[in-house]
């Protein structure tokens, strides 16, 4: 699929995470690769698209390991990293990992300060959650890849505001939503996560593209013939 969505001229592929669920959440998400092992494999089998987390469950990772896991990816692909990442929604997921499902949204902030730092060459960082002095970090990716936020929530739009550079909303947003954050905040990026039918909707209301689930090849090249 990634080498026919490059074929076929798509900007970007992408991986989902989810590391254990719950009885709710195991239809559609009870087997999946892990994102960053898949989207490093997709580096080497293609040359130019993208490749995207849609999205990575940020508060369930210790932000200097993903900074490194990322900056690696960013390097070993030529700069073709989306980093797409969301503070969850799946409590059962949190407790089976003994990570607290309060106060998710705030850690995420500061991890993304922390990682934003570590790529710029930082020595020392002081946080509530994390703290380091005299650290040495590399690589530092040049450039360092683009933060996707996602999220439909006043704080996920602020977050994609103050820390990231792409508003990546979720499936639960609609058209309308987009447009009327788009007439606050034009110079905002957004690229929703949508089904196939509302792509338009979502184009016309200002969104700069949109990220789909495509079924198979067959179906992708159909997608594709719509936007040549």
């Amino acid at each position: 699929m990634a080498e026919a969505a490059e074929e076929a001229g798509f900007d970007s592929v992408w991986a989902t995470e989810h590391i254990v669920v719950g009885p709710e959440a195991v239809d559609p998400y009870g087997r999946g690769f892990d994102p960053l092992v898949t989207l490093g494999w997709l580096a080497g089998l293609t040359g130019s698209v993208e490749l995207g987390t849609s999205i990575l469950l940020l508060p369930l990772h210790h932000p200097a390991l993903l900074a490194k896991q990322a900056a690696t990816l960013q390097e070993i692909s030529g700069g073709r990293l989306l980093l797409g990442v969301g503070v969850g929604w799946h409590e059962d997921e949190f407790r089976i990992m003994g990570v607290p499902f309060a106060g998710r949204g705030r850690r995420a902030n500061e991890a993304l300060r922390l990682m934003r730092a570590l790529w710029r060459g930082e020595a020392s960082f002081e946080g509530e959650q994390w703290s380091f002095s005299d650290a040495t970090f590399g690589p530092l990716p040049d450039p360092a890849p683009e933060i996707w936020v996602g999220g439909s929530s006043p704080p996920a739009i602020r977050r994609a505001l103050e820390l990231g550079d792409v508003w990546h909303p979720s499936r639960r947003s609609d058209a309308e939503h987009v447009r009327r954050v788009k007439e606050r905040h034009p110079e905002l990026r957004v690229v929703p996560r949508t089904r196939t039918e509302l792509v338009d909707a979502f184009l016309e209301a200002g969104a700069e593209g949109a990220v789909v689930t495509l079924a198979d090849e067959a179906e992708l090249r159909d997608f594709a013939r719509r936007y040549r």
